[in-house]
C-alpha cells in the first residue's frame, strides 16, 4: 500500500514536471521569452508581482508587473499572456505629469531617439502635436517594438513601449 502511494506521488511529480512547456520565441525584455507561462516569467524576473486588469487589444491579460526604467526615469513593466504563454511585456513610465504636455512629448521623442539608436530608423512614425500623440514602431529582429505617447485632453498622458514577437 505503502509502496503504491509513493509511485502515485512520484508518478504525479513527473507529471508536473512534463507540463512545464519551454518558451517558444524570442526574448522580449527582462529575459522573458514569448510563450513562457507565468511561473517561469516570475522566475526570470524575482521582482515580478501578480497584476490584472488591462487587456491589450488580441486580448492578452496582464498577469504580472515589475519595476523598471524607462529612459532613467521610474516605469512598470507589465507582463501579458494569451492563453498560458508571455504575449507581451509593456514598460509604462511613472514621469509623464498631467498638465505638462510639452515636457512629456519632450520625453516621448528622447525614447523614440533611443530606440533609433538601438533598432535604426523607425518603420513607422507619426506624430500628431494637435493631439499630443507620438506613435512609433520598429521590428528588431524576431521582436516589435513600439513606443506610444498619448495626452488625449492632457488630464491622463501615457507613455509606454511594447514589445511583442514580430508576425
Amino acid at each position: 500500500m505503502r509502496l503504491a502511494a509513493t509511485a502515485s506521488a512520484i508518478a504525479g511529480l513527473l507529471t508536473m514536471g512534463a507540463a512545464a512547456v519551454a518558451p517558444t520565441g524570442p526574448i522580449l525584455w527582462g529575459g522573458a521569452s514569448t510563450g513562457a507561462s507565468i511561473d517561469q516569467v516570475a522566475a526570470a524576473i524575482p521582482q515580478a508581482k501578480p497584476a490584472n486588469g488591462q487587456v491589450l487589444e488580441d486580448g492578452s491579460q496582464s498577469g504580472l508587473s515589475a519595476p523598471a526604467q524607462l529612459a532613467g526615469a521610474p516605469a512598470d513593466a507589465v507582463f501579458f499572456f494569451r492563453g498560458k504563454g508571455l504575449s507581451a511585456v509593456m514598460i509604462e513610465s511613472r514621469a509623464v505629469v498631467a498638465g505638462h504636455g510639452p515636457e512629456n512629448l519632450a520625453a516621448a521623442r528622447r525614447i523614440v531617439a533611443l530606440a533609433s539608436s538601438q533598432y535604426g530608423p523607425p518603420r513607422r512614425c507619426a506624430e500628431r502635436r494637435e493631439l499630443a500623440a507620438l506613435d512609433c514602431a520598429w521590428l528588431a529582429g524576431p521582436v516589435r517594438v513600439a513606443v506610444a505617447y498619448h495626452d488625449f485632453g492632457g488630464g491622463s498622458p501615457a507613455l509606454s513601449v511594447l514589445y511583442r514577437p514580430a508576425p
